[in-house]
């Protein structure tokens, strides 16, 4: 019921903070449901099935997972100048959009799928190639869906409702996603059959939130390249962009963003399990904390905005994740009701900066360079894609490389006192160093705004 009603809040604040709001934006919101309902099982399950359930060593599941998403963020800049191209030529974005959505709905329901019988390293190798497929599908997603925000919005201020309306409708049922993803494991029947009945099911409406996203925004006009745009050679267009610090600043922010929640929500499953004694529903309440609380930060946001700059509202959003983080180390001695409280804070923080990133990104990638010149979005686009995966591929590696350092044993009932405190670290103190590092990059950007003297330009999207 409280779930309910918070949607309901959140989602009517969204609606009527932004004026300018279209009808259609709610199918603009559907990509974003699908994807993050895709990535659902990925982030929280796919380590723990990989060690638990297909049998993989904790150093060479973390591997599995990191090395797809290195190869793509090496590819990304190109492949999303690509793919951007190709849609102006054809005059539509549907079609990549179309194949991204097949292929990305039949990995997800084969990874969890993996064959039994075969060696650690044929399983391993058959996961990193469905992972590459899936990897280059979301870029193919991602670029094409902040592309169309671009071309379905006037300005800064409808950018940043219809940013801020997808990422709170996203996360709001992200939380029912996370809350239902174990009990539905446990419901189908566990084991490597639970995870595959699963998997399917969630494939399934990926596949129809994608396809509802296509329907919606397929009359969309396809933006055309501008006279002072910049297309050249990738390396040609990297070099122009590399006076770009805010943008540069803000992807730093990105991969320590999305390095500390891959360690974090990879982690939960095993403290869950192992520290803090917890079974699937524990496991429910645990990340269903964490979502409402997200979703609950994103609402704060604009609050924020009236208030201080947006770089301003990050950076101490930042912060308070950051101590957050250590304080669950402490509250892991403790009743478990302290881990509640200290990933509500988690979970707030990362609203913010949630709801915040995009918008600040998107503005930093559409600014003139020095001789004049804009290097075309689709190529920023496949930057900041190659970002979000670079800082997922650093927190799947931690992960696997933090299990197999202190000993962690797959499958085991009980784990050693080193291991243990392993776990312990796992979901605390690694994931605050990487949000320690985003910090570093979020004081560059707040310190040159302060000398600049740009915090009206930082506001106007409200």
């Amino acid at each position: 019921m409280f779930k309910l009603a918070t949607a309901r809040v959140v989602w009517g604040q969204a609606l009527r903070g932004n004026r300018s709001f279209q009808p259609r934006w709610f199918g603009y919101t559907l990509c974003n449901v699908g994807v993050t309902w895709g990535s659902l099982p990925l982030n929280l399950l796919l380590l723990y099935y990989l060690t638990q359930i297909a049998g993989i060593p904790a150093g060479l599941a973390g591997l599995v997972i990191a090395l797809p998403k290195i190869w793509d963020a090496l590819v990304d800049p190109m492949f999303g100048g690509w793919i951007d191209q190709w849609s102006m030529r054809i005059g539509s974005r549907a079609p990549a959009v179309a194949i991204a959505t097949l292929v990305f709905a039949a990995t997800l329901a084969a990874i969890f799928a993996l064959p039994a019988g075969l060696s650690v390293y044929q399983v391993a190798t058959i996961a990193v190639l469905l992972l590459i497929l899936s990897s280059v599908a979301q870029t193919a997603i991602g670029v094409s869906q902040f592309a169309i925000a671009t071309e379905m919005t006037k300005g800064a201020g409808e950018l940043s409702g219809l940013l801020s309306l997808a990422a709170i409708t996203a996360q709001i049922l992200s939380v029912a996603g996370s809350v239902a993803l174990p009990l539905l494991v446990a419901n189908l029947g566990g084991g490597a059959r639970g995870y595959s009945l699963m998997a399917l099911v969630m494939a399934g409406v990926v596949a129809l939130a994608l396809f509802g996203f296509i329907i919606s925004t397929r009359a969309i006009p396809v933006r055309r390249i501008t006279d002072d745009a910049e297309t050249g050679s990738i390396w040609r267009s990297l070099r122009r962009t590399i006076g770009n610090r805010s943008f540069y600043n803000y992807l730093g922010l990105v991969v320590c963003v999305n390095g500390s929640v891959v360690i974090m929500l990879g982690f939960l499953p095993f403290a869950n399990q192992y520290v803090l004694r917890g079974d699937a529903g524990t496991l429910a309440l645990l990340e269903g904390t964490l979502g409402i609380t997200v979703v609950l930060g994103m609402a704060l946001a604009p609050f924020l905005l009236r208030r201080i700059a947006a770089v301003t509202a990050m950076l101490a959003s930042n912060i308070a994740t950051l101590i957050a983080m250590v304080l669950l180390l402490l509250a892991s001695y403790g009743p478990i009701a302290a881990t509640y409280v200290a990933l509500a804070v988690v979970g707030l923080g990362s609203g913010v900066i949630g709801v915040l990133i995009q918008t600040s990104i998107l503005g930093a990638a559409q600014r003139k360079l020095a001789d004049g010149t804009v290097v075309a979005l689709g190529f920023y686009l496949g930057i900041m894609v190659a970002s979000i995966k670079l800082g997922s591929s650093a927190g799947a590696f931690v992960s696997g490389q933090l299990l197999h350092l202190f000993g962690f044993v797959g499958g085991a009932a009980t784990q050693s006192p080193q291991a243990m405190t392993g776990l312990r670290l796992g979901y605390t103190i690694a994931p605050s160093m990487f949000v320690m590092v985003g910090t570093i990059f979020l004081y560059r950007n707040w310190r040159s705004e302060r000398v600049g003297g740009v915090h009206a330009a930082d506001n106007a999207a409200e």
